[in-house]
Formats: C-alpha cells, sequence, structure tokens
C-alpha cells in the first residue's frame, strides 16, 4: 500500500506493508500483544506490574515510587499482589517500564520505504524488513546494543563483515541504511530462512512462508541465534506448527532463549499493531506533524472547537511531542509554537483574560520539555530548548541547572559550571537577571 507521508518540508509517496493476517488470525487478541502495545505507549516515568508467564497486567506505578523501594520491600509487595490477586505466591512478577521514549515509529517511515525495495532485490520477504525495522531500535540508525550489534538492522560485526560491509574503526556501514538492509537481507536468505526450514522440517511440521507464524518463528533466529531457537525447539518437540508453537516458546527457556528472546516475536506483534494504527489515523495520508494538522484546521476554520484554549493547548502539546519525536527541526518548533501563543493571547485578549501568566506558563513548559529530550538523550536540542525557556522567564533557577547539567553530559565542562552557578545567583537575587524595560 502506498501513504502520502506530510512533513515540514512536503508531500512524499512511500510504500508500506498490510499486515491484514495478523488480525484475521487473531493476534492482536493475544494478552502478549496487547501488554506490549501498552508498555510501548506508556511514558518512562510509569511502570506496569504484571504475571510474567502470559503477561497479565496486574496494576501501574510511578517508576520514582518503585525505585525507592528496598529489594525487601519490592518482594513484600509482590507478594501481597498474588495473595491479593488469588495467585500462587511463587508466581514470577515482572515490573516492566514504559518505553514510548524508545519507539519513534514516525523516523521508522521513510527507513521502511527505502529499505522495502532492497529486500525485493535480494529475493527475500520485505516483509522483515518493516517488522525489524519497527522493533529494533526504531528511528536510530546510528544506535548500538549493549552487546555489540548496530545500525537500524542491528547486525553484529562479525555479520555484517560476512555479507560485504566494512566494520572498522574509521568506517561503519552498518549505519548506511541500504547497505545494512542488503546485509540483513543476506543474512535472512542465507541463514535464517534455511535454518527455520531445517527445524521444521525435522519435527514434520507443515509450514507456509507467508504465514505469520513462519515468519515470526524466522525472526527468532535473526535476533537470538539459530542454535537458541534450535534448542528451544528440540525441548518443546512440537509436532505442528501455527500460533500455538509461538506462544509455546514464550513460555520456554532453553540454552540462551531466554525473556529476552521470548519477548522480541510478542513486540514484534505490538510494534506493527502500534505502526498500523499510525498509517491508518488519516486514511491514505500520514501526517508526521500532528502540530501542523491541529493548527491548520484550526486556521482554515474547519474545526469549531468548544474550548478554543484547550484546543490551542493541545496544538502546542502536539509540537512538543512533534520535537521529541524528533519530527521537526527546533527553529521549525519555535516559530510553529509562536504562532500558536499569538493565537492564545489575541483570545485572551479579546475575552478580557489576562496575558501576563503566558510568558512563565511557556518556561515552564518548555522546561519540562527539555527535560524529556534530556531523557531521550537529545542534549543538544534540550540545550536549545533550555536557552528558550530562561529567555522567556530569566529568573526560573531550575532551566538554569537543567541547562548545565545537559553541558555536563555533552563535556562542556566550563558552561556547566557557569550554569550551575547562576542557578544558585538567580534564587539569592532575582532582580539582577531581569531586563528593565526603559
Amino acid at each position: 500500500m502506498h501513504k502520502a507521508v506530510v512533513t515540514h518540508n512536503g508531500v512524499s509517496k512511500q510504500k508500506f506493508l498490510n499486515n491484514y493476517q495478523l488480525y484475521q488470525e487473531g493476534w492482536d487478541t493475544l494478552a502478549q500483544a496487547r501488554f506490549w502495545q501498552d508498555v510501548i505507549d506508556l511514558t518512562h516515568d510509569s511502570m506496569i506490574v504484571n504475571v510474567a508467564s502470559i503477561r497479565k497486567p496486574l496494576m501501574k506505578v510511578a517508576t520514582s515510587q518503585w525505585h525507592c523501594l528496598t529489594e525487601t520491600e519490592k518482594n513484600s509487595y509482590k507478594q501481597n499482589l498474588c495473595i491479593y490477586n488469588s495467585m500462587d505466591e511463587n508466581t514470577n512478577i515482572f515490573v516492566t517500564s514504559g518505553k514510548k521514549f524508545f519507539f519513534e515509529y514516525k523516523k521508522v517511515l521513510p527507513l521502511i520505504s527505502r529499505s522495502l525495495p532492497v529486500f525485493e532485490a535480494l529475493e527475500v520477504d520485505p516483509w522483515f524488513a518493516q517488522a525489524i525495522l519497527v522493533i529494533e531500535s526504531p528511528g536510530k540508525t546510528e544506535a548500538r546494543s549493549y552487546v555489540g550489534a548496530r545500525g537500524p538492522f542491528q547486525l553484529m560485526p562479525y555479520v555484517a563483515k560476512q555479507y560485504g560491509l566494512v566494520v572498522s574503526k574509521y568506517r561503519d556501514d552498518r549505519t548506511d541504511l541500504e547497505k545494512s538492509a542488503a546485509g540483513a537481507a543476506k543474512l535472512i536468505k542465507n541463514i535464517c530462512l534455511p535454518y527455520a526450514r531445517k527445524m521444521l522440517d525435522e519435527k514434520g511440521i507443515a509450514y507456509n512462508e507467508k504465514d505469520l507464524w513462519f515468519r515470526l518463528f524466522t525472526l527468532h533466529i535473526y535476533h537470538a541465534g539459530a542454535g537458541n531457537v534450535a534448542a528451544v525447539i528440540n525441548k518443546i518437540n512440537p509436532t505442528e506448527g501455527g500460533m500455538d508453537l509461538i506462544r509455546t516458546m514464550w513460555r520456554t527457556e532453553a540454552a540462551g532463549f531466554k525473556n529476552e528472546s521470548q519477548n522480541y516475536s510478542q513486540i514484534a506483534l505490538a510494534s506493527l499493531i502500534n505502526f498500523d494504527r499510525l498509517l491508518s489515523q488519516h486514511k491514505d495520508t500520514v501526517f508526521m506533524i500532528q502540530g501542523d494538522r491541529l493548527l491548520d484546521l484550526y486556521a482554515k476554520k474547519q474545526t469549531k472547537p468548544t474550548d478554543t484554549l484547550a484546543y490551542l493547548n493541545n496544538c502546542l502539546s502536539a509540537y512538543e511531542c512533534d520535537l521529541v519525536d524528533g519530527a521537526v527541526p527546533f527553529q521549525y518548533f519555535v516559530e510553529k509554537t509562536a504562532r500558536v501563543r499569538k493565537e492564545i493571547e489575541k483570545y485572551n485578549i479579546q475575552h478580557g483574560y489576562a496575558t501576563g501568566y503566558l510568558a512563565i506558563n511557556e518556561s515552564e513548559r518548555l522546561h519540562q520539555l527539555g527535560n524529556e529530550l534530556m531523557y531521550k538523550r537529545k542534549f543538544n536540542e534540550a540545550i536549545e530548548v533550555f536557552q528558550l525557556g530562561i529567555e522567556k522567564n530569566p529568573i526560573a533557577p531550575a532551566t538554569y541547572d537543567s541547562l548545565g547539567r545537559a553541558y555536563r553530559l555533552i563535556g562542556n565542562h566550563d558552561l556547566a559550571i557557569k550554569y550551575a552557578k547562576k542557578s544558585k545567583e538567580v534564587i539569592q537575587n532575582p532582580g539582577a537577571f531581569l531586563k528593565l524595560k526603559p
């Protein structure tokens, strides 16, 4: 299917794949898929307490509160939950933090459209390109895992070199989308698919390579390696494939096939569902910048909000999310949010509301936005946001302090010390930081 993708600098037609099997066969109704959808939609300041074996959510807790507990208190908390929910007190309970910050689906859109033809040219099912890109460090072409995998397809160094990519101190082709896509396609074609066929043939299991369960099975080999998947299959000793086999793999450990490996196809399903949701929000069009969509509707009077101020504040929130998601550059964000704030000011004046609080309100929002960018390790963008916040409200000590932390994290210790001092000075003498108008 093709979609018109609207960005800050134009409109382009991009190709994506339909995941109809996922819904026809009921994969979207599985508890594990729904659980990971919730996790992906959840911000990092919250966690879901859940039953590990079936990923049944029990409750949500604040991340800060959970981390304040001792290990003894955490264990006691879990045992009490088991008792309250009439479960065996030895039930394995996980506490899973929100992953919304990690899954940047909007940034994946152009990567998928460019990767599909690479897989097709190498005669590899392009479904794997789309699936891997929405799972493995989505939108982060430079990402490196703790085991050394890197790039949009998270290839290990030895795998990349095996398929012709250069990986050295001075050059790493794994960060090149087309080269990385070709390496991943060759890995699937030469290793993953042959081993998937071999394992299933040895068990006498019939399969169609276009079936979703077979694709998920192959994905497990891509992620965990053929040896670990063979170990779990030998332990299960299945006689049939299908959804039941995949679900049994989710509950079975063998060799290196443990929790992270079990989660992989669960997260794949959740990611594909969430990605489909992004693609289908506005029929044949995908708006990369939700702030623009809302503001354009308002400017063209195509919407008549019952609460204009709430609607305009939603526009600001949308632009803030767009910046955090990497959908817009900083200067574009500044120009567009300034336009929204002018609309807010105009509305307030027309209705006799006070406007003096707007600069303080903007400063507070910018401080919170900067901290969100810091959490996503977007330090340079955070610095620009904090600087803008200080411009709007020069007597905000928390913003000076956050700006100092941001500079420290990028290695600029002189500016880190400078703004840490300013944070203390503005508390002691705020008047010195106010620009007096003539």
